[in-house]
């Protein structure tokens, strides 16, 4: 592990909770989400019980994950009735992946985040089934489930608090729209379990911002939400040239290709630096008037808005070429690792990197069409159906801010079950299991 950039935030953070506990935590806040930097005060706890070192440990959890992500990765393929030769491909290239075995070995949060969004898509298709059949008790036991990893998703990566409410109110409208006449007689358990999913969301996750209240006065998740947000829309905001737009298109598929094509100098003003610049620069500029950081976060939203609104389709155009960044996901150059020679030699090839990339993007485009547009309907396929909301929702509340390739990571075991529905499709039907 390269102990650099966020990874020295989680490190500083873990140990902070290792040596002085919960209370400095939120004293020193609203800092990064608890879930991972918990993990890493228990490796560092770990660490004084056994003498290994505390990122040896991390990696060792984060085998134990990548295990559990091709578990539930296989439960989902096979509740879709994918053939055992397709699920076989998919859990290969799970295991073989170099983007994904890079966050079981480097200090980045992203490892964290699998077992539970594949947990969203798992329970939320028992939810379905138990209402559909009324099996009442059972509906609501899926349901509190439900509500624990979405709460689990939202302590390791924030944005979930957005998506959470959008992802629940998408998967009840669609159990009752699907099926109106016999869920009609049944309306008592679909609110139940809405109430059961939207407690055991909104009660820790509220309980979790209002310590942050009590110690730093800041009633939030985290720090960097509206900041962000700013920085990037303010950058939408500015005059765009076709010549700037051109260098938006090629940084698409990589800060590489646009550097390529166009030079690192005029590729730069699309890197994240430039808009994290902008947003830290106006949050300084409100710190220094000495305006209340709740009040600041706020006023940064405000004028974020009122340049979006200033010049809408520019921003539009500009959200949806961000927004494809999320299906280049594919990468051997993620960094924050030491590979071991043989393998750090396979990965300097850089055609090797430039077709695996190029391949998966491809992939994941043609598997996310086909759930967004092919035969994945609520009717037919609800667990495909599922996927194709959820893909679509993250993808779009991140779309607000500068994506890296590593916040794609979180769903690229999604990515993979919609390559392995594709390809599953296209294959002879007589074949399937």
């Amino acid at each position: 592990m390269h102990i650099t950039c966020d990874a020295q935030g989680y490190q500083i953070l873990g140990n902070m909770l290792n040596t002085h506990g919960w209370t400095a935590y939120f004293e020193s806040g609203p800092n990064r989400e608890p879930l991972y930097p918990f993990l890493v005060s228990v490796s560092m706890a770990l660490e004084n019980i056994t003498g290994l070192a505390y990122v040896k440990i991390m990696a060792v959890f984060g085998v134990m994950i990548m295990l559990l992500t091709q578990v539930l990765t296989y439960k989902i393929l096979r509740l879709l009735h994918i053939r055992h030769g397709v699920c076989i491909l998919v859990l290969v290239y799970v295991a073989l992946s170099p983007a994904l075995t890079n966050t079981a070995f480097s200090l980045f949060s992203e490892i964290a985040t699998y077992p539970f969004i594949l947990g969203i898509i798992l329970t939320s298709f028992f939810t379905w089934e138990n209402i559909r059949n009324d099996k009442k008790y059972w509906a609501i036991f899926y349901c509190l489930l439900l509500g624990v990893m979405l709460t689990m998703s939202t302590l390791i990566k924030g944005i979930f608090e957005c998506i959470a409410p959008v992802y629940l109110m998408v998967l009840f409208s669609a159990i009752y729209l699907t099926d109106k006449k016999t869920i009609t007689k049944r309306m008592s358990s679909l609110i139940l379990c809405l109430i059961a999913s939207l407690s055991l969301f909104y009660g820790p996750v509220s309980a979790y911002k209002w310590l942050n209240f009590h110690y730093n006065g800041n009633f939030a998740l985290t720090g960097r939400a509206s900041w962000m947000i700013y920085g990037n829309t303010a950058r939408r905001a500015m005059p765009l040239t076709p010549k700037k737009f051109a260098e938006a298109m090629a940084y698409v598929p990589g800060e590489g290709v646009c550097n390529k094509i166009f030079g690192a100098q005029e590729c730069s003003y699309w890197s994240f630096q430039v808009s994290d610049g902008l947003g830290m620069a106006e949050q300084d500029e409100l710190n220094s008037m000495h305006v209340p950081r709740k009040e600041g976060n706020t006023a940064l939203i405000r004028l974020a808005v009122q340049k979006a609104i200033h010049n809408p389709f520019q921003y539009l155009l500009l959200a949806m070429l961000e927004s494809l960044k999320m299906f280049f996901w594919e990468s051997t150059k993620i960094g924050f690792v030491t590979y071991p020679p043989w393998l750090q030699k396979i990965y300097d090839v850089r055609i090797f990197d430039n077709i695996l990339r190029f391949s998966l993007f491809l992939l994941t485009w043609l598997g996310v069409m086909h759930l967004w547009f092919g035969r994945m309907s609520p009717q037919k396929s609800p667990i495909g159906f599922l996927l194709g909301v959820l893909i679509f929702i993250y993808i779009f509340f991140f779309s607000f801010v500068s994506i890296l390739t590593r916040y794609a990571l979180p769903i690229a075991p999604l990515y993979l079950i919609a390559i392995g529905i594709w390809i599953n499709q296209k294959l002879p039907s007589k074949k399937i299991t």
